[in-house]
C-alpha cells in the first residue's frame, strides 16, 4: 500500500503501530489482521494494490477495528 497524502499508521494485530506518511510504502502478507488510522489533521489517502491471487480473501468490515 503507497501513502499519497497525510499521515497515520499501520496497526497490527497486537494494536502496534507502523507510523506511515505520504511517499512510504507498506507491505501487508496475507491473511495478516490490520487496520490503516490517520495520525494527521488532514485525509490520509493511499493506495491499495492485492495480488489477484489474494483478492478472494479480502473480507470489507466497514467502521470496525481489530
Amino acid at each position: 500500500n503507497y501513502v499519497i497524502e497525510g499521515s497515520g499508521a499501520l496497526v497490527n494485530e497486537k494494536g502496534e503501530e507502523q507510523p506511515l506518511k505520504a511517499g512510504d510504502f507498506a507491505l501487508v502478507n496475507p491473511d495478516e489482521k490490520h487496520q490503516y488510522r490517520n495520525k494527521g489533521d488532514v485525509p490520509f489517502k493511499m493506495i491499495c494494490g492485492v495480488p489477484k491471487e489474494f483478492g478472494e480473501k479480502i473480507q470489507y468490515v466497514p467502521n470496525t477495528l481489530l
